[in-house]
């Protein structure tokens, strides 16, 4: 569905198309152009959704468009793009008349907000399951979910559009092979093989909306179309978590079920992964997840406060009741996600302490019962062996209790374990330089060893280990760590950058151990408004004659080498003069906003 987009000049019907005066343009795609049009017959506003002219005579395109009318006509959904009218496969012109949405695409609208809270994300997901569920309840397979395709509507809802690769199979069936169809960034892996697409396609790719509206970026991010296959393939993507910690795991574990490279590892309908959202947010308290979501989308800012105050609140009554009950995972989940979303919590920091304090216990009551059982075991079989088993037990009690791992063999590694690793994308890496020549070195005391971080840009935030964060200055700059593997989570100062999270090993050595993290600076986001003709373009000239192009009414991001940039703009539009300006970007800000106007050729500005 061709994105919608400010008008150049309403209020002028520019043609007249069977009973439809077409008004203005709206949208503009590779297939076809969208007019806000009236239907003179209703008196009633419509969007007129007209294939292009060149490719009239095209039978693939024309069968897109009648796929997509008969599929959608099928289907009554308040989140579903409603269709009125279609011309019919004999019309000279091809079009579509359907209902016309007030809103921004999803990707718009999510670009511009910068960070959605998670709940928020489950809601949209959530009308969007609920969706497919319908249309695969007809018979249908979208193909095509992507938030390009998702529009909002009157600050209230988001409705699924474009059903022009939609494929109505036999219900009994259930399934179409063969031809590629759909976006690379969000197709499901056997879509790109060419193999068998079903329901759980359908699910893949509501997956990768999900994890886009929760962390602001596709799981899915290649070099170029080939690398961006091969990491779809092998089901690779960035931990959400650790994008965006302030999701908490919940919802990180619902869009890895959904993201599954297998078809039976995902959710096997539509139905079963709204319902599992339906869960994520009763346990959140939210019980009417689409009043929530209008509520936010009028007021995204001031909702998005108050949620959060109402998430704190509800993530430490579900910690402390966990932690009251003996639940030490899920309370340490909820308690993590609160201090994710407030740093220092106080409650919550008490909370943990007190589940420490239970773990050490526990873990003293462990190592003394299997001092017991090898004692008994001595008694029956040796009793030497039973003084040297009783001998390393007593010395991993003593350092257990003094929180140290000067410890060796099988005992120092029953108590302290490697944090779990999962793939990650590009930026995420394990650091082997020098290590040949770091184990020739003697090992600090205690197998600690001093980190010194070295970021650059050099205003960031550092969390180690999943500690709260904490910047980078002159009071914080180097830790000290145990020897083996640790996870750094590096954030820029205000969004400036794309959040890093690695994971290093720390060898023994008695120098100091430096990490250099160099983050990736956002690209700055520019709009440019003003009336202008459909096919005006847009040059942008960066430092160093870098180019960037585009059109006008889309949301331009431009990449940055630096955390603040000028650049040099230009507008052209046949039978108009080019228009010259030169604007200031910020890497990662707010949408900087140009207006602009065009001067005909021959008038005087």
């Amino acid at each position: 569905m061709p994105e919608p987009v400010t008008l150049g000049f309403p209020g002028q019907m520019l043609r007249k198309l069977e009973k439809y005066e077409v008004l203005d343009e709206i949208g503009h795609g590779g297939m076809a152009t969208v007019y806000r049009a009236r239907d003179s017959s209703l008196d009633r506003f419509v969007a007129l959704k007209v294939l292009h002219p060149h490719l009239q005579r095209t039978s693939e395109a024309r069968a897109r468009f009648t796929r997509e009318a008969k599929s959608v006509a099928k289907l009554r959904h308040p989140h579903i793009l409603e269709i009125y009218d279609y011309s019919g496969e004999a019309s000279d012109e091809t079009y579509i008349a359907a209902e016309l949405l007030t809103g921004p695409t999803l990707k718009d609208f999510v670009l511009q907000q910068r960070e959605l809270p998670a709940e928020i994300a489950a809601c949209i997901a959530l009308q969007l399951a609920d969706a497919l569920s319908a249309a695969h309840a007809k018979g249908i397979i979208h193909r095509d979910v992507k938030p390009e395709n998702v529009l909002i509507h009157e600050n209230r809802c988001v409705k699924l559009t474009d059903f022009g690769i939609a494929y109505m199979v036999d219900a009994h069936t259930f399934t179409v092979t063969g031809q590629i169809l759909g976006s690379p960034g969000h197709m499901a892996p056997e879509q790109v093989e060419g193999g068998t697409s079903d329901v759980r396609s359908d699910v893949f790719s509501l997956g990768t909306v999900l994890y886009f509206c929760a962390t602001g970026r596709l799981p899915f991010i290649g070099r170029n179309a080939h690398h961006l296959l091969k990491l779809l393939l092998d089901g690779e993507y960035p931990d959400p978590l650790r994008l965006r910690p302030s999701m908490g795991a919940e919802l990180a574990q619902i869009m890895d079920k959904a993201l599954s490279r297998a078809p039976g590892n995902r959710y096997q309908s539509a139905d079963e992964m709204a319902d599992r959202l339906r869960a994520f947010l009763t346990e959140m308290g939210i019980d009417d997840p689409d009043g929530t979501l209008a509520s936010y989308l009028a007021a995204p800012k001031e909702v998005a406060k108050e949620l959060e105050q109402h998430t704190l609140q509800r993530l430490l009554a579900l910690g402390a009741e966990a932690a009251k009950s003996g639940q030490v995972s899920k309370a340490q989940a909820a308690l993590s996600r609160v201090l994710a979303l407030d740093e220092g919590n106080d409650r919550a920091l008490k909370l943990l302490g007190t589940l420490g304090r239970r773990r050490r216990v526990n873990l003293v009551v462990a190592l003394v019962a299997g001092v017991l059982v090898l004692s008994l075991a001595g008694v029956v079989y040796l009793s030497r062996r039973e003084t040297e088993d009783a001998r390393v037990e007593t010395k991993a009690l003593s350092s257990a209790e003094q929180g140290t791992s000067d410890m060796s063999g099988e005992t120092a590694r029953a108590i302290e374990t490697d944090l779990p690793s999962r793939p990650e994308d590009e930026q995420v890496a394990v650091d082997e330089t020098n290590q040949a020549d770091e184990r020739t070195k003697p090992a600090t005391p205690n197998g600690r060893r001093w980190v010194v971080f070295k970021p650059t840009p050099p205003n960031v935030s550092i969390s180690v280990n999943g500690s709260p964060l904490k910047p980078f200055g002159p009071d914080f700059q180097r830790v000290r760590l145990k020897v083996g593997n640790h996870t750094f989570r590096f954030v820029g100062a205000e969004g400036c950058c794309e959040e890093r999270a690695i994971r290093r090993r720390i060898p023994a050595g008695a120098r100091d151990f430096e990490l250099s993290v160099k983050l990736r600076y956002k690209p700055a986001r520019l709009y440019l408004k003003g009336p202008a003709p459909a096919d005006a373009t847009v040059r942008i000239t960066l430092p160093g004659n870098r180019i960037v192009t585009g059109r006008i009414r889309e949301i331009l991001k431009i990449p940055m080498s630096s955390l603040q940039s000028s650049a040099q703009v230009q507008i052209r539009a046949p039978g108009y003069q080019t228009y010259r300006t030169v604007v200031k970007l910020r890497a990662g800000a707010d949408l900087t906003e140009h207006s602009f106007k065009l001067e005909r050729e021959g008038e005087t500005p």
